[in-house]
């Protein structure tokens, strides 16, 4: 470990030079004297926490540590490994995960080893974590290197359903990378043999890209999978009455204001993935430009949530940068007040401003709502608003038919129909024209079923990671994952209807479609989206949503190109109306060959 630890040092330094996404950014407030070590009282105090749920099954206890009088929570290293490993395991269904602490023989750096072997040190006098890899560290096993599909389409025993990955090409894992917490004032605590992390920076490290946060409101620690856990249809669940029991006092400590705002500079620096695009130098500065550090520093909890709503909405305004719900300590229905008044991002309200047109103009020719699948003469329809999956279905044990509303049911239904013996449809048209996004492992099961082959490819700028994913699918539920299951190579014409509101999914699917060449594209520039949802909290407990430093790509000639500009039609559709009289769509079709 001493050789690791030399080469450890060497590594960093060049990663300090050389990494300026890390580090770059420096608080006037931050640790004084990062090479001394500081006198720390340590105080403890047991509370729960609810593993995304608020059963007795799903809570137990666990020590929570709080630095010389602070109320920032931190986790003692060990309690914080057998935590991650009780995620990875119970929810993500991980067996094979493991992570062991490894200590040098200088007392102040720790290593975290995963099963897979890849590493991380942590140098608690220099409030610096040192990733070998981070990409294959955070990886969930079995999953593979920034696999969006999250496994979801497996089954208990580890089987493919629905879709099936071929191979990862190009894959290639991502340069060291150096988190400089120090910068941000972020103080890494060691006393003796113990060693403790703020909870909140443990969440959006190991967590975050997994879609799992940490919430902390005073009094219990929250595990959960998205907004969902804490607000559903009929308002809040048993979860979010737990989260939000105190109804909200509108106030925090300085202490939590300050470390709250330097944690979420951190986040947004190391994983907002269109800084470049935005002309974001980093947060800090950002904040400054324009005026709202002295807000996110106030302990008027009330008045930082305005802030954070109009961070996302003016400098973000990306569409997947998505406020979602106030901290516990909020005023809640002033925020939610502000909100409705405020309205969304730019990007967001041209989009439904749009979205509303075409549906008005779509229910003028469909007053009783349009069908998943539909056939006009020899054409075939297959129309679906957002990319979604009902994991409470099993169409290998019950078939799908026309009924269904998620899109492997549609899509199945669908290719089902079109290859029925004696089948007289000829073309088929994939209407996104009014799809907003969704799941990513739906989208590739639509691309498998249209090319044969579902390719997407990832990138992650931070740190050079990439690779191409081929996939798939299974539509008619035989177990196979054959020529059989899609409409390529079966004689067909092939269409997708795109418009500015096709976005994220809903722009990946066109943005394929173009670069193979196999799909011709109708109507207007498909309205991009190229990084995937980042789930992100802070540690005042605001829960939102930001463009994750993932980015999907399409490959060709061995180049990444992000799909964010969207796809250019091949036809263009000029008319809203001519969208949706689908007997003229199809007579135009008719007039193409």
């Amino acid at each position: 470990m001493k050789t690791l630890r030399r080469k450890l040092c060497v590594l960093l330094t060049f990663v300090m030079v050389m990494t300026a996404s890390f580090g770059t950014c420096t608080f006037a407030y931050a640790k004084e004297a990062n090479n001394s070590k500081a006198s720390y009282k340590v105080e403890s105090k047991i509370v729960p926490i609810y593993m995304f749920a608020a059963t007795a099954e799903s809570t137990q206890d666990i020590n929570l540590y709080y630095i010389n009088g602070s109320d920032v929570p931190y986790m003692k290293l060990e309690d914080w490994t057998e935590l991650y490993k009780a995620i990875a395991v119970g929810v993500f269904g991980k067996a094979d995960f493991d992570i062991k602490i490894q200590k040098d023989s200088d007392e102040d750096v720790v290593y975290l080893v995963r099963e897979n072997n890849f590493f991380m040190g942590i140098d608690f006098m220099q409030d610096l974590f040192y990733f070998w890899d981070y990409n294959a560290f955070i990886d969930i096993p079995g999953n593979g290197l920034m696999d969006v599909t999250s496994g979801i389409f497996r089954g208990a025993d580890g089987s493919s359903r629905y879709v099936k990955e071929l191979s990862s090409t190009n894959q290639r894992y991502g340069d060291q990378i150096m988190m400089d917490l120090g910068a941000y004032g972020i103080d890494l605590v060691q006393k003796k043999d113990n060693y403790y992390i703020p909870v909140q920076t443990l969440s959006d490290i190991f967590l975050a890209s997994s879609s799992v946060n940490l919430l902390y409101n005073g009094k219990a620690l929250i595990a959960t999978g998205g907004v969902s856990a804490l607000l559903g249809g009929a308002g809040l669940t048993e979860l979010g009455n737990i989260y939000y029991a105190d109804g909200g006092s509108g106030k925090i400590s300085k202490t939590m204001a300050e470390y709250s705002y330097k944690e979420l500079c951190f986040a947004l620096d190391t994983f907002y993935g269109l800084k470049d695009q935005h002309r974001i130098k980093d947060f800090p500065t950002l904040m400054k430009q324009v005026g709202y550090e002295q807000y996110f520093l106030s302990k008027n909890q009330t008045r930082t949530e305005k802030r954070l709503l109009d961070l996302i909405n003016n400098s973000l305004d990306d569409q997947h940068s998505v406020y979602q719900l106030p901290s516990y300590a909020a005023d809640l229905m002033n925020v939610v007040e502000y909100a409705q008044k405020k309205g969304g991002s730019r990007a967001s309200t041209a989009l439904h401003e749009r979205l509303a047109e075409l549906m008005t103009a779509r229910v003028q020719f469909n007053p009783e709502g349009v069908p998943g699948y539909q056939e006009v003469g020899d054409t075939a329809f297959i129309t679906f608003d957002n990319f979604t999956v009902d994991l409470t279905k099993d169409y290998y044990t019950t078939a799908p038919t026309a009924e269904d509303t998620d899109t492997i049911g549609i899509i199945a239904y669908s290719v089902q129909q079109i290859l029925r013996k004696n089948s007289p449809i000829k073309n088929v048209v994939l209407d996104l024209s009014c799809n907003t996004g969704g799941t990513v492992a739906t989208a590739i099961y639509t691309l498998g079923a249209f090319l044969g082959k579902a390719s997407i490819s990832l990138e992650d700028p931070n740190t050079g990671a990439l690779v191409t994913h081929d996939y798939k699918v299974d539509t008619n539920f035989d177990g196979k994952f054959n020529s059989k299951d899609t409409l390529a190579g079966k004689g067909l014409n092939l269409y997708c209807i795109a418009s500015s509101v096709s976005f994220s999914c809903g722009n990946l699917v066109p943005c394929a479609f173009k670069n193979s060449g196999k799909v011709t594209l109708l109507g207007q520039t498909s309205g991009g989206g190229t990084c995937t949802v980042m789930h992100l909290t802070t540690a005042s407990g605001s829960i939102f949503d930001i463009s994750s430093s993932i980015r999907m790509s399409f490959l060709k000639n061995g180049s990444f190109y992000d799909i964010d500009r969207g796809a250019d039609p091949d036809i263009p559709i000029t008319k809203t109306e001519h969208y949706y009289d689908r007997k003229a769509l199809v007579e135009f079709i008719h007039g193409l060959f």
